[in-house]
């Protein structure tokens, strides 16, 4: 049996920016994709309280599954007022019927891991009291800038409702190889984000929001990677947040199916053993 066969495609928000959350679900139900995401400013921009958004993507024949991402339950960053908290993120989830978080150190600086870990599992002690996990994205330039640092706070912070995002734009950019991605270390991936980079790209300038590459595009081993995740967690959905121009320039429904064929093919070339 291939992996094909059992997995579902979640479509990460972020890729589209300019959608109400409605449209997205739309767009990814037509394109295969059986969730997708959204951040507190889609949620916002889709109506908010009162616009029933769990119906209106439910009927659609998708899902909400993470809300992406709290920037502000973390120490060592320094962002304005008005960025969503984690009762805000929880308020938003209750509305959607998403069932976990995503934790994002933006803007943030090193900081001992200690620390983040402290604060990762107070942020998911709350979490599990509403019923929901939190996954940890790092980012190159962050204070969590690559897997072995998220991976180090989720296990310092000791709570079944913590993991790790696994990006693998980010993963390739700061260095991650599969030596990386052992069976105990994906033990901790509770979320999986796909696009694909090509060798060059590690001597250009990184602009956020722009270069990622459609899954098979570029030279990642995504249908490794993927096999890896779906044997430690074989109910975890394979999504795609693919940032580009390209993506952009295809529009919100040509850009879905796009996605939505390239990860079918990444996801059938992943075999289980």
């Amino acid at each position: 049996m291939s992996v094909s066969d059992v997995v579902e495609l979640e479509l990460w928000s972020y890729t589209f920016r300019h959608s109400t959350l409605p449209e997205l679900a739309a767009a990814a139900a037509d394109a295969g994709f059986a969730a997708v995401t959204l951040t507190p400013e889609l949620f916002h921009r889709s109506g908010g309280d009162g616009a029933r958004l769990q119906t209106q993507v439910e009927d659609l024949g998708v899902r909400v599954t993470f809300v992406d991402g709290l920037c502000t339950a973390l120490p060592g960053t320094d962002l304005p007022p008005g960025e969503a908290t984690i009762d805000d993120c929880i308020h938003i989830a209750h509305e959607t019927g998403a069932r976990a978080i995503n934790l994002v150190h933006v803007g943030g600086v090193p900081t001992p891991v200690p620390e983040l870990a402290d604060a990762f599992r107070r942020a998911c002690e709350r979490a599990a009291t509403e019923g929901l996990r939190l996954a940890i994205e790092f980012l190159p330039g962050t204070g969590i800038p690559d897997f072995a640092t998220a991976a180090a706070i989720v296990r310092a912070a000791g709570v079944d409702n913590g993991s790790v995002l696994l990006d693998t734009w980010h993963f390739a950019r700061g260095g991650g190889t599969l030596a990386d991605l052992d069976a105990a270390t994906m033990a901790l991936v509770g979320g999986l984000q796909i696009s694909d980079r090509s060798p060059e790209q590690d001597a250009e300038p990184y602009v956020p929001r722009r270069g990622r590459k459609l899954p098979g595009d570029g030279a990642l081993p995504l249908a490794e990677i993927v096999r890896r995740v779906h044997d430690a967690h074989p109910d975890l959905a394979v999504g795609a947040e693919v940032l580009s121009d390209e993506v952009d320039a295809l529009g919100l429904e040509q850009g879905c199916r796009a996605i939505a064929d390239a990860l079918r093919v990444v996801v059938a070339a992943a075999r289980i053993a």
